[in-house]
């Protein structure tokens, strides 16, 4: 009888968990990167950054990236869209970026509103942003959506240089910043 009761319980108890509701399976990511900027530097160096491969890559005309890094006549770093990069051939590519107002250790999580889908931004050492792309890796999943936050952490105007951090949830629709496997 006890058996039959426990069996019920736990019955019961996954019943009311959705089955279709989306899982993380895959843990948020950290590492830091070193890119050129796009303008003043040698074809074939690393001036972009793929955020789901979370690789730093070369300009292709295959448009594999999400993100182009400058620095501007001032000193500081210019992110750009691919869609700014590819006119036509990436006009379905979206990458909405967000500037982090709050010290980046304190984003624990991708707000769900707020970004400039397709702008670019400027950003100094020390701060931050949001990165919020549609991603066909999601193409089947509730949500099409992937978050990345960034820091630039240093910019050497000389050698064209940019030394980022990223943290990055590669679960679709999740927007935890948290290390480990997300669980909402």
């Amino acid at each position: 009888m006890l058996f039959l009761f426990g069996a019920t319980a736990a019955i019961g108890t996954a019943a009311c968990d959705d089955p279709f509701a989306p899982k993380a399976t895959a843990q948020v990511r950290t590492d830091s990167f070193i890119v050129y900027s796009v303008s003043q530097t040698p074809v074939n160096v690393p001036a972009a950054f793929n955020i789901v491969f979370f690789t730093p890559l070369r300009l292709e005309p295959t448009y594999g990236f999400d993100l182009v890094f400058d620095i501007d006549e001032a000193g500081k770093v210019v992110l750009i869209p691919v869609r700014l990069v590819g006119g036509a051939v990436t006009a379905a590519r979206h990458v909405g970026l967000q500037k982090i107002t709050v010290p980046y250790d304190d984003v624990k999580q991708a707000p769900t509103s707020g970004y400039s889908p397709d702008s670019t931004l400027l950003l100094g050492v020390g701060e931050g942003a949001i990165v919020e792309l549609q991603t066909q890796v999601c193409e089947f999943q509730s949500s099409q959506l992937v978050y990345a936050k960034l820091q630039i952490k240093a910019i050497d105007p000389v050698s064209r240089t940019i030394v980022f951090r990223m943290t990055y949830d590669p679960n679709c629709g999740f927007k935890s910043f948290l290390p480990g496997v997300p669980t909402s």
